[in-house]
């Protein structure tokens, strides 16, 4: 049984119809890498995917429920978690703040001491603990990246959509941002990304989707 079902999604801006009918599914504990051209829908899936842009036609169902009319927050709330190519971090926040920001609390929430627990032993994970009082404008672009994976941790995903990663950044961390998703793959974690680095697909990648003229075809990645 596939943990997400895509099936028969169309999508058109204006005129423009970016693809029809198309269905791929993602099983639970497996690493998928979407390639396409630039313009090909690669992102707007991911949008569509999280609830931000929503299909015209078609189902998709995530552990038996259906995705189609949910906001992104109660499809967060689901389990399904994402990366922006934009960060959308606050840089005049802490990192620590950034991370406790995305715990959902009630109004008047008083931070409790198992979620700074929480939040200290993520940022652990990312490699950025000795940063932690630093602001978000401070760390460098791979840093910021960490960042973002952190504040995904923090809501506890059962699947994470990365849009470009490893992108742009340094070598140390490319490699730290590749042994945690092979950290989370281990750990049962189902990831579908976005991503151009070769090497870095390589390595994490079960399956590669390519997305072209609206039609996806699934190869398996022998790494």
């Amino acid at each position: 049984m596939a943990l997400l079902q895509v099936e028969n999604i169309s999508k058109s801006f204006g005129e423009r119809k970016l693809f029809q009918n198309l269905s791929f599914q993602l099983e639970q504990g497996k690493v998928y890498t979407l390639l396409g051209p630039n313009g090909s829908g690669k992102s707007t899936i991911l949008n569509i995917l999280t609830g931000f842009i929503k299909a015209d036609s078609g189902t998709i169902t995530f552990n038996d429920q259906i995705l189609n009319s949910k906001s992104p927050k109660e499809i967060s709330r689901l389990g399904i978690v994402r990366t922006f190519q934009d960060l959308r971090l606050i840089n005049n926040l802490s990192v620590k703040e950034n991370v406790l920001l995305v715990l959902d609390k009630k109004m008047f929430h008083i931070t409790s001491y198992e979620e700074y627990t929480k939040v200290s032993e993520i940022l652990k994970r990312v490699s950025l603990e000795t940063v932690e009082k630093n602001l978000g404008s401070d760390l460098s672009y791979g840093q910021q990246k960490l960042l973002t994976l952190a504040c995904c941790l923090a809501n506890e995903p059962k699947l994470l959509l990365l849009d470009e990663p490893v992108s742009g950044i340094d070598k140390e961390n490319q490699e730290k941002i590749k042994l945690l998703v092979q950290e989370l793959k281990a750990e049962d974690k189902t990831i579908i990304q976005v991503e151009h680095n070769r090497d870095y697909i390589k390595e994490t990648s079960d399956f590669v989707l390519y997305l072209n003229n609206g039609i996806i075809d699934i190869s398996q990645n022998n790494n």
